[in-house]
């Protein structure tokens, strides 16, 4: 659709892209705004099982209209908002689980919701009893997010799958996580690849090993896999990007 020209005639703020701006968070004109982003209807959003919203530009100012379709979608099990740099609207997004009873997966990759955003996740994965897959990678969490995480994973019994690549968890991350798998038994999978302070650093993955290797095989799931691979490229950490040129 080409974009709308600004127009010098009284009413001309209407096409200007101004009025979306000052819409009201999760108002029904911000929700038709928000549904024309993601192109689709209310009743679609509100309705699929499988809702693909990644890489739709989303950002801090769509968070009310996501937490409005995580609260009142009751058919979604699988949810992709991967590469869509949300960063504070992620508290809003992960408060929305609390009251939501049937998403399975959720797909957070490069949403950028930092500790806060980390902050009100722990508080829902506290309650909820459904999301099994959590794909949180480049999300700015640092030591402090991952440890809040962790923390409500002691508690949380149904989340078997965990993504929290490039965070820059460091060694106070890794040790978080590790306390948490003495105690959480159904988490199944933990991928902590590609982060600073971890990638080559042996003293943190031996934390994290040391951990994995205790934990007993489940008749659900079997062994429990720890992934911590040393990638190249950008790595996040609390005190800015580590870059890696070249991977030899």
């Amino acid at each position: 659709m080409p974009e709308i020209e600004e127009v010098s005639t009284p009413g001309a703020a209407a096409s200007t892209g101004e009025e979306e701006e000052k819409l009201e968070p999760g108002s029904e004109a911000d929700l038709e705004r928000f549904f024309k982003k993601v192109n689709c209807t209310k009743d679609e959003a509100l309705t699929e099982k499988h809702l693909k919203w990644g890489w739709k530009n989303l950002d801090k100012d769509d968070g009310a209209a996501l937490a409005y379709v995580i609260r009142n979608n009751a058919t979604c099990i699988t949810f992709d908002l991967f590469v869509n740099e949300i960063f504070e609207a992620g508290v809003l997004v992960c408060a929305a689980l609390k009251d939501n009873a049937k998403l399975k997966s959720l797909d957070l990759q490069q949403g950028q919701i930092g500790v806060e955003g980390a902050r009100a996740l722990a508080e829902s994965l506290r309650t909820n009893v459904t999301l099994m897959n959590l794909k949180l990678h480049y999300n700015c969490l640092g030591p402090e997010g991952t440890k809040l995480i962790a923390d409500a994973l002691k508690v949380n019994k149904k989340l078997t799958n965990l993504d929290l690549g490039d965070n820059g968890i460091g060694m106070e991350g890794c040790k978080a996580l590790a306390n948490m798998l003495g105690t959480n038994k159904e988490l199944a999978r933990l991928d902590v690849s590609k982060n600073a302070n971890v990638q080559g650093n042996d003293a943190a993955k031996a934390v994290l090993q040391k951990a994995a290797d205790k934990r007993k095989p489940t008749e659900k799931y079997g062994k429990f896999t720890l992934i911590v691979k040393d990638e190249p490229g950008q790595k996040w950490s609390p005190e800015g990007f580590h870059d890696v040129v070249k991977w030899c």
